[in-house]
Order: C-alpha cells, then structure tokens, then sequence
C-alpha cells in the first residue's frame, strides 16, 4: 500500500498557529494549559487567508474549545482535556480539508478525520499530566510568563502533530502510477520525456500558490495524464511500425514480383500478384502507422515543454494578486489537454487498423 504525506506547509501552518496561538494565551492568562488550547484553536480560526464560510465554521468550534478550557481550568477533569483536544483535532481537519478544496488535492477520509480527533484528545489527555512538570521546571530557569509561553509552544505542536493521519494519502498517485507501468515498455528516448513530463509536473504542483483555484492543478495533471498516454502510443505505435518489419516486407514483396513474373501458369501468376498487392497494402498502412507516430512523437514534446513552462510561470506567479495571469495559465494548459483528445483517436484509429 502506498503511503503519501499530502500538504507539507499545510501542516506546517496548522502546527505554526496552535504553537504561536498558545504561546501567546498561555502567556496572558493564569490557567496555562487550557489558555494555549483556547489561543491554539483561536489562531486556526482566524488565521490570515480562509474564506468567510470557512472562517464562521472554525469560529464555531473555536468558541466550543474556549467553552471547554474555561471548565478545564477551573474544574480539571481529564475528560475535558480529552474533549477539547479532540475539538481541535476537529479544527485541524477543517484547515486540511480547506487546503484540498483549494489545491484540488484528495480531501481527507473520514477514518483520517476520526484518528486526527481521537489522537488530538489523546494528546491533550497526555498534555494534561506531564506539561505542568515542564512549566514547573522551566520556571526555575525563567520568569513565569516565558515559562508559560514555553509551555504552551510545546501543547501546540504536540496538537499540530496529531493531525499528521488527515496529511496521510492511502493510494499511489495517478500521474505516477502511469508513469511507472510505462517504464518498462519505452524506449530511453521516450522514457526520458516521460519521466521529464512528470518531473514538471512535480515541480509544479510544487510551486502552485496556497489557495491557488483547484482547476489549475487539475489541468496539470491532466496535461501530464495525456502527456504520458501519448508516450504510451509512440511506443506501441513504434513496435507496430518497426524498421525490420519494413524490410521484411518490402522483401518478401520483391519475391512475389520475381515469382509472379517467373510463373508459366496464369492462375498461378495471378496468385503471386495477388499476394504482392496484400503486402503492398501492409506497407501503405505501415507509412500511415509511422506517421501517426512521427505526429504523436511531436505532440508529446509539446506536451513535455507546456508542462515545463508551466513550472517555471508558477514560480513567479506565486503571488495572491497574479490571479489573472493563474486564469490564463490554466485555460492554456487546458487547451492543450483538449487538442490531445482530439488527436488521440485518429492514431487510436491507426492502431486498431493494423
């Protein structure tokens, strides 16, 4: 089974803000443990560049963590360690399922969301009885409110941490999955371009700006889908359209010739010219099966050059205000994947006739 970690800075970010969130509370408030898990969950819920729906439904949950921590605080039962870390699990899985919204990324399973919950509460839990050690011990080195913040850095990015199952991707990736049950079956030179397809397509995916439109990285893929079917076909239609298969007929038809006019008999000449007129329809498909692949082979570097410039626009088009010029990188790429589909069945067309 193959196993991916999905949204690096993503995750990044959801850690960076519960650790800055509680360090910040934690150091305002008396109530350590309980003030970094309101500040963690309040700075996921405000946090800079979320869309309005998004931001009230984080507010929502944020407020039922604060409502949890203020009876945390004054009355520490365990079990609300554990449910107001399981809130912010739940905080976590939104900011998750948020970013693949925007990224056109596979949104998280709800197995995924379930674990990231039961494991932010079993953190908390755990929090809840060996942090206070550590602000204990971090107060005979430091003033006490340095010592809080501390504190409540370490909750955040042990909450941050539970939310690597909603980051965790069961299943290979498409583009590469095609790419690796074509190795085998290119040659180096189409090889070579394949895995050039895909390395562009990598690095774009990279590149692509955080709230980027999901359409964009849907038509690098599909570009990079296309560009590797294409491969595909040059290689099939390569083997179909062989050199040494040439030869061979072109011989054998030289034969036929030779026979049919060496033959006495008329039925037998007929015959032999017959046959000669059958190979020479082989040949003629032949010449149309190295054109479709002579086309095929140019359309896939096309392909492999879009997908290349694509990755260098987007590392410059990185910023929130080129939205315009991400809209029209897009319908390019789109164009692209549309003219391929509309070449793909003429050489399909080819190699069914063979």
């Amino acid at each position: 089974m193959d196993v991916r970690f999905e949204d690096h800075r993503g995750f990044q970010r959801t850690a960076g803000l519960l650790a800055l969130g509680g360090s910040a509370l934690a150091a305002a408030l008396p109530w350590t443990l309980p003030a970094a898990a309101t500040g963690g969950a309040l700075a996921l819920a405000i946090a800079p560049g979320v869309g309005v729906d998004a931001r009230k439904r984080r507010l929502a949950l944020a407020v039922v963590c604060a409502a949890l921590a203020w009876q945390w605080a004054f009355s520490p039962a365990p079990w609300l360690a554990w449910v107001c870390g399981g809130v912010i699990g739940a905080l976590a899985c939104l900011a998750r399922l948020d970013a693949s919204r925007e990224d056109g990324a596979r949104p998280p399973s709800g197995g995924a969301a379930a674990l990231t919950i039961g494991l932010s509460g079993a953190t908390l839990f755990a929090a809840a009885s060996l942090l206070p050690a550590l602000a204990v011990a971090l107060e005979q080195v430091m003033p006490g409110r340095a010592a809080s913040a501390l504190t409540g850095v370490a909750l955040g990015l042990w909450a941050g941490a539970a939310a690597v199952p909603v980051h965790l991707v069961l299943g290979g990736d498409a583009v590469e999955q095609r790419l690796a049950s074509l190795r085998a079956s290119l040659d180096p030179a189409l090889r070579a371009l394949a895995e050039r397809a895909a390395s562009a397509r990598r690095g774009a995916c990279a590149e692509l700006p955080q709230g980027a439109r999901a359409d964009l990285r849907a038509a690098i893929d599909a570009l990079a889908l296309a560009a590797l079917d294409l491969a595909g076909r040059c290689s099939e239609l390569g083997r179909a359209a062989a050199p040494a298969l040439e030869d061979e007929l072109r011989r054998r038809s030289g034969a036929l010739l030779e026979n049919a006019e060496a033959a006495s008999d008329p039925a037998a000449k007929q015959s032999y010219l017959r046959a000669g007129e059958a190979l020479g329809g082989q040949l003629e498909h032949l010449g149309k099966v190295r054109l479709a692949r002579d086309r095929a082979l140019a359309r896939l570097h096309e392909e492999v050059a879009n997908l290349e410039r694509a990755r260098f626009s987007l590392t410059l088009l990185r910023a929130p205000e080129n939205a315009s010029e991400l809209a029209l990188l897009e319908e390019r790429l789109r164009c692209g994947a549309t003219a391929f589909e509309e070449v793909a069945p003429v050489a399909a067309a080819v190699r069914v006739g063979a």
